[in-house]
């Protein structure tokens, strides 16, 4: 099921950037705390996590498309399913629908609800909420609406069933909603009283509506967040009663912030290069945790330089893919064997066949007048990338290219599908994914013009349809046949299998268990304090 709407995502994993609020900096430059310097759990019942830049959106988890405010959404709204947490690999999990039926062509969607769950101003959930649910998230039609775009009609027997019939067959239908940016619930009671001339746009910028562990008690835009507990949630509670969001300018004043314990948690916020300070610590812990996201390479057909699909191939196979990963990732990540994420097509039969072969680019260098220039981009502000696109460079400029790695801020890495001449030659990119763990999510995206992360253009419409044709039935096959053709235009390296950096306090439990592969967040309900 493609859709046109999902082309004009903007949603950015490449940078994060923000103000820096003075309370945190006063905090962090003071160093004299020793009551702070010993890391000690908190009896006042709050949790610290530091955020490195502003969320950017408004948490409505409508309008919200981004990574870093998902913190926010995800403890205070909640979905009909999620993805398991705890799992290296996509597993659709209950949350405020204990069950579902799908019908033989992935049509008909009955959902059997939780009893017991109220929203934050007292309305309790039933299934009137989930139409309510899916007609706004249609009617604010921000990047994320795609996923109920297919939505014929939804049916409410009873108070706890739910039945979603869908315009044409998608077996990603259970992916998107129990994608981290999928539709959640909220109090229709709420949204009414506070519907204004926006479907509550304005008042969700600042308030939520949701049926999460926490509620918003306190919003500073750029500057923190503070979350509530809620305690009619209908799951286990934390014993954290508040959550401090402060937001960070730059990863050394948060990293800072967590070295003197006024932190308790970063979540995928630190570079690489602070692994070695923290991995195998007696004072800090250290968790490598799986996602869907990788390291990618993308090559512009658009330009002089790799306007054949030989130069972009020979421009691939010139990456010592191992070597790069180990030595900018390191632990956290894995060269990539796979076209799809890890684990999303069973027994990995979309097998990557690149294979690291120097010479092949050698030759094309010798058919190229001499100084002929090319340029590697990456995202303002990711020092992974930057490092991977300026090893790449070095060895092109040994064999006679004038090869320059260059930053470009994520507005002008997303206007590059209007006009990919713009853009650079190719472009490393540290760390991206998919909304889902459909292996079509991840083929629309990268490789469909209109996907959104298909920074270049470089499509195939025999790809698209294969694609188009497998989300009907989920027919691995042909996600398989549609990844094979794609990676022999040279458009395309999926460069490394990527993990969730969570660096915690020592006395922090149940990380492990609040994580899921789909989100670079934590469940703060299922966090708690050793002993």
């Amino acid at each position: 099921m493609r859709s046109s709407s999902i082309g004009r995502r903007t949603r950015t994993l490449l940078v994060a950037a923000a103000t820096v609020p003075l309370f945190v900096l006063a905090a962090c430059s003071g160093g004299g705390d020793d009551s702070r310097a010993s890391n000690a759990a908190p009896t006042d019942g709050t949790l610290t996590v530091g955020l490195l830049g502003d969320i950017g959106q408004p948490p409505d988890p409508d309008v919200y498309y981004a990574n870093n405010g998902l913190a926010i959404v995800l403890n205070t709204y909640e979905g009909l399913v999620q993805y398991a947490n705890d799992k290296d690999s996509v597993e659709i999990a209950p949350r405020l629908a204990t069950s579902w039926d799908v019908n033989p062509d992935n049509t008909v969607f009955t959902f059997h609800l939780r009893e017991g769950v109220t929203f934050h101003d007292g309305t309790p959930f039933t299934s009137a909420a989930v139409k309510v649910a899916f007609d706004r998230r249609t009617a604010v039609e921000g990047g994320a609406a795609y996923m109920v775009e297919g939505v014929k009609d939804v049916a409410t027997p009873d108070d706890l069933t739910a039945v979603v019939t869908l315009s044409s067959p998608n077996s990603a239908f259970l992916d998107y909603l129990a994608s981290p940016f999928g539709p959640k619930m909220e109090s229709p009671t709420a949204l009414a009283a506070n519907a204004g001339s926006d479907d509550a746009q304005t008042y969700l910028q600042t308030h939520d509506v949701g049926t999460g562990p926490y509620t918003i008690a306190e919003s500073q835009p750029g500057t923190s967040w503070t979350l509530k507990r809620y305690d009619g949630y209908w799951g286990e509670k934390s014993p954290f009663t508040t959550v401090e969001l402060p937001i960070f300018t730059d990863a050394s004043a948060l990293q800072l912030a967590f070295d003197q314990g006024d932190v308790s948690a970063v979540v995928a916020a630190l570079p690489s290069s602070s692994l070695k300070k923290y991995e195998g610590s007696d004072d800090y812990a250290s968790y490598m945790l799986p996602t869907l996201q990788s390291a990618l390479v993308t090559v512009n057909p658009t330009k002089e330089f790799f306007k054949s699909q030989q130069a972009r191939l020979a421009f691939l196979q010139s990456i010592d893919q191992e070597s790069l990963v180990q030595q900018v990732l390191g632990s956290r990540s894995e060269p990539a064997t796979t076209l799809y994420a890890k684990g999303m097509i069973p027994g990995g039969a979309d097998k990557q066949e690149l294979t690291y072969d120097p010479s092949v680019m050698e030759a094309y260098a010798k058919t190229l007048p001499a100084g002929t220039a090319m340029t590697i981009g990456f995202a303002s502000g990711n020092t992974n990338a930057e490092q991977m696109a300026n090893i790449q460079a070095a060895k092109l400029q040994a064999l006679g290219i004038k090869a320059t790695a260059a930053s470009y801020p994520t507005s002008q890495v997303f206007g590059w599908i209007n006009d990919p001449t713009q853009g650079p030659d190719a472009f490393f990119d540290g760390n991206n994914g998919p909304d889902g763990g459909s292996p079509y999510m991840w083929g629309h995206v990268f490789w469909d013009a209109s996907g959104g992360i298909n920074y270049f253009g470089c499509e195939v419409p025999e790809v698209n349809a294969k694609l188009d044709q497998a989300v009907a039935t989920g027919d691995d096959a042909l996600y398989v046949a549609a990844a094979q053709e794609y990676a022999e235009t040279g458009c395309y390296y999926n460069l490394s299998y990527n993990k969730d950096w969570v660096l915690a306090q020592k006395w922090l439990t149940g990380v492990e268990e609040s994580h899921n592969i789909g989100a670079n967040e934590l469940d703060f309900s299922k966090l708690g304090i050793q002993g």
